[in-house]
Formats: structure tokens, C-alpha cells, sequence
């Protein structure tokens, strides 16, 4: 704009002086025609060459570059679906306390309905027997179950040696829940020395083994020879 205005000026100036000349050119005058071409290339040279060096002297206006627009993105938090409008919903992250296990219930025993207990015998076990010596064996036992025993329980070889008794004795009588019975054998040594065992078992009516047992164990010596020492009478 500035560029503009300067120009308009100088070219203005320069027709009105030029107006003037022509004026005065036209009045009549004694003195002689002068030729005004040269002067007026002159003229218009320097109005050139000065607007020349104004236009060098006006500094370029440096257009200011606008400012960037900083667009910033709000988050707005989504609500369920199941929310009302206008209620602000509040999410807390939950605390898991420990577990706390809880003590181990045992399961209450089961009393089985045929179980038995040693409770004595009358030959202790290791007892020394000479070869083939015979003895009288009798254990006292005690139902510890939850039924009776009839009269068709029996007690029967399991393993080891028979001792020479029979493989079943049967009980002859009732033994409820907590009671005893005693049951008696009859026996034999072993002929060879040596230490022996004999492994026997209460079963019921239908030979169903109970799962306690009683045993005997013994020791078979061989005793020593006498030696009989002959005195001979000397004769005169």
C-alpha cells in the first residue's frame, strides 16, 4: 500500500508540472521558442529513478504466519446402558482378602459290623516246646463291632504251621457288640527245632474273613541226652 501511494504522488507532481509548461508555452512572448523535449526526457528519468529508489527503500512487508489451532481431545467416559441419566457412576477396584481355609472336617469312622480284638492268651508267645510236645491253646477275644456273632462264626487257619490243629473252630455260642469269648485249641510242637508261627482269623457264617487276626509263636528245642555213669563194684 505504502508502494502505491508513492507512485500516485510522483506521477501526480509530475502532471501538474508538466500542465504548468504547457500553460506557459502558450502565452505569447517576445522571447524564442525553446525546445522542451529534451528537458522533459530529463525530467522524467529523474521521477523514474526516484521512484525507483523509494520502492528499494520501502521494506517488504513479511506476511505474520497464523497461529496453529491446538485441538484438544476431551475424553468423555462411556456409562452402561443400565445407567440413569445425570447419575455419575463411580468404578472401584475390589480388595481380595486372602482366603481363609477353613480346618479339615475329619469324616466320622464307620463302625464296621464284624471286627474283633485281641484281648489275651494262655500260652505266651516265644514259649519253648520240646519235638512233637502237645499244649492247650486258648485266645479271649472281644467283638469290637457293630453286629453279633452267632453261633456259626468261626475262627480259621490263615498261614504259618497248623501247630496240629484243626483248620476251623467253631464258636458254639452268641458274642454281641463289647462282649468276649474265649476259643481253645488243641495243639502239637513241631518235630524239628526251630522257631515257628501259626497265623489264624475270625470269619462269619459265609467264611467272610474278619480283617484282625491273632497268632501264636513258639520255639522248638531238642533237649539234651542224659548220660548215665555205670559204677562197677570190685570183687574180692
Amino acid at each position: 500500500m505504502a508502494q502505491k501511494i508513492v507512485k500516485h504522488g510522483l506521477v501526480g507532481a509530475l502532471v501538474c508540472w508538466l500542465g504548468l509548461a504547457a500553460c506557459s508555452s502558450a502565452t505569447p512572448t517576445s522571447m524564442p521558442t525553446q525546445d522542451m523535449n529534451p528537458f522533459r526526457t530529463e525530467v522524467a528519468a529523474t521521477v523514474f529513478a526516484q521512484v525507483t529508489y523509494d520502492l528499494a527503500l520501502t521494506p517488504s512487508i513479511t506476511p505474520i504466519p497464523s497461529s496453529t489451532a491446538t485441538i484438544t481431545h476431551t475424553t468423555t467416559p462411556i456409562l452402561p446402558t443400565s445407567a440413569s441419566p445425570g447419575l455419575t457412576t463411580t468404578l472401584s477396584v475390589a480388595t481380595l482378602a486372602p482366603a481363609t481355609l477353613a480346618p479339615a472336617t475329619l469324616a466320622p469312622t464307620i463302625a464296621l459290623p464284624d471286627r474283633a480284638q485281641w484281648v489275651s492268651q494262655t500260652v505266651p508267645d516265644d514259649s519253648v516246646f520240646a519235638p512233637g510236645e502237645t499244649f492247650t491253646m486258648t485266645w479271649q477275644i472281644k467283638n469290637v463291632g457293630a453286629s453279633t456273632w452267632t453261633a456259626g462264626y468261626l475262627l480259621r487257619y490263615y498261614s504259618g504251621d497248623l501247630f496240629g490243629a484243626p483248620k476251623e473252630i467253631v464258636l458254639g455260642q452268641e458274642v454281641l457288640p463289647g462282649a468276649t469269648v474265649d476259643i481253645t485249641l488243641k495243639m502239637k510242637a513241631p518235630a524239628a527245632a526251630g522257631k515257628y508261627r501259626s497265623d489264624w482269623v475270625l470269619s462269619s457264617e459265609t467264611r467272610s474273613n474278619f480283617k484282625d487276626a491273632v497268632f501264636l509263636k513258639i520255639t522248638v528245642v531238642v533237649p539234651p541226652t542224659a548220660t548215665r555213669t555205670a559204677t562197677l563194684a570190685a570183687t574180692p
